[in-house]
């Protein structure tokens, strides 16, 4: 049997959560960002996630599902990122959508993890739960509301990343020295 989600060192989770952090708080401080620099900074998000999921695939003790689903979650990172890139004049609505979809998904894949045995090993279901929770429902009003404009997008996506960040950074530092730190994706 595979998990969904397989565990993180600390450091991969303090790095993730870091970031994750840091690029939250850049969209919340100043949210009037271009559309140009939102799509920068969400590709960043999307290829340092690829490079860390293509470090976990070659990581030892991973079954075979666990190296599909890393190369699954890194295709989908990498084509995030790519189409955000090649495409950088579709109004804010599309980007909007875009983003939406891919937190909703990473919501479901959070909750749905939290009932595999190396998370709940691991003790971290609580905060898998409240990570999924909360991207689900900023994934939903971005979707809801498409048109909520560039400004609103980096508000509503910079809460996500901090919050997500924070929960991530605590989950780390809550963990055994030595011990993993569940992946909420």
């Amino acid at each position: 049997m595979f998990s969904l989600h397989p565990s993180l060192t600390r450091s991969d989770a303090l790095w993730r959560g870091g970031i994750a952090l840091v690029l939250g708080l850049v969209f919340l401080i100043w949210p009037g960002v271009t559309i140009g620099t939102a799509l920068a900074l969400f590709a960043i998000f999307c290829f340092v996630d690829a490079a860390f999921a293509l470090t976990r695939l070659f990581s030892s003790g991973r079954s075979a599902g666990d190296r599909v689903l890393q190369v699954l979650r890194t295709i989908l990172d990498v084509a995030a990122a790519i189409i955000v890139i090649a495409w950088p004049g579709p109004s804010a609505e599309v980007l909007t959508v875009v983003i939406g979809f891919y937190v909703v998904v990473v919501g479901v894949l959070e909750l749905y993890s939290t009932s595999t045995p190396a998370v709940k090993a691991a003790g971290s279901t609580g905060w898998l739960v409240a990570t999924g929770i909360l991207s689900i429902i900023a994934g939903i009003l971005l979707i809801v509301w498409p048109n909520i404009g560039a400004v609103t997008l980096a508000i509503v996506f910079g809460a996500y990343l901090t919050a997500y960040g924070l929960i991530m950074l605590v989950s780390a530092l809550r963990a055994p020295k030595g011990e993993t730190v569940a992946d909420p994706v």
